[in-house]
């Protein structure tokens, strides 16, 4: 009699168990988040907040260098990466999961001094030096095609000097980086030139064992994107509006 109550009790126990895990939320995802961008960090932290919510799931940024969180993602150290180029994410298609809507797209910005001899051209950039921030997997991947000469730039207080120097003819970037570059006291001279490469559209990773919260967090994208939400509208220099996933 005793057992028979005793096995009762383990069932009930089990069930109750068994139904609270079943309710427990699942854990949040931690999103590699580039901490390099500075006062638009906020913004785009707040962008991901809200894309999530807005899908239903949980999801805690964590700031760190690109080339970091490269090598986490990929090793499944972490869930997700906030957003990556095109070609990076075509690069990796076999080992990522790119949410298919483009999360926004980026000026790709070309600066030097008028004392270069430089068209503003990216055709005419064929042996010039052109420096390029480290972890913008775009231009370094297309600096070499146009047959530029690379030179990495680990921080962007060392630009200018490298421009009057000519250790470097032109300094490739993101318009978002070329934001924080035209703050600069040296960036008021009127020698200082600007060109717009081109667009690149940006798209958000996933480890692929979050493969399953891709088609939702798209459809959340293009939702928030159709319907103007807040997160959305970035209104930062360089960011421009994605255009809609066919």
């Amino acid at each position: 009699m005793l057992s028979r109550v005793l096995t009762v009790v383990a069932c009930v126990f089990c069930a109750h168990i068994s139904a609270h895990a079943d309710d427990a939320p699942e854990p949040c995802l931690r999103l590699g988040a580039d901490e390099s961008l500075g006062d638009s960090y906020l913004r785009f932290e707040a962008f991901f907040n809200a894309l999530y919510e807005q899908a239903g799931l949980c999801a805690t940024s964590v700031a760190m260098a690109p080339k970091r969180i490269e090598q986490l993602l990929v090793r499944g150290e972490l869930d997700g990466d906030w957003f990556r180029p095109s070609d990076y994410a075509a690069e990796f298609s076999d080992q990522l999961i790119a949410v298919p809507q483009p999360v926004f797209g980026v000026e790709a910005r070309l600066i030097w001094l008028a004392s270069t001899d430089f068209s503003g051209h990216p055709g005419d950039l064929k042996g010039l030096t052109v420096g390029h921030q480290s972890g913008f997997r775009w231009l370094e991947a297309h600096l070499p095609q146009m047959g530029a000469k690379t030179f990495t730039v680990s921080s962007s207080t060392h630009v200018w000097d490298l421009l009057e120097r000519r250790r470097i003819d032109v300094f490739a970037t993101s318009g978002i980086h070329e934001a924080s570059l035209m703050a600069m006291p040296r960036a008021k001279g009127d020698d200082v030139k600007r060109a717009l490469w081109t667009t690149v559209s940006f798209y958000h990773l996933l480890h692929p064992r979050h493969a399953d919260k891709a088609a939702k967090l798209n459809a959340t994208l293009i939702d928030m994107i159709k319907s103007h939400h807040a997160a959305t509208d970035l209104n930062i220099p360089g960011i421009q509006r994605p255009r809609l996933a066919d």
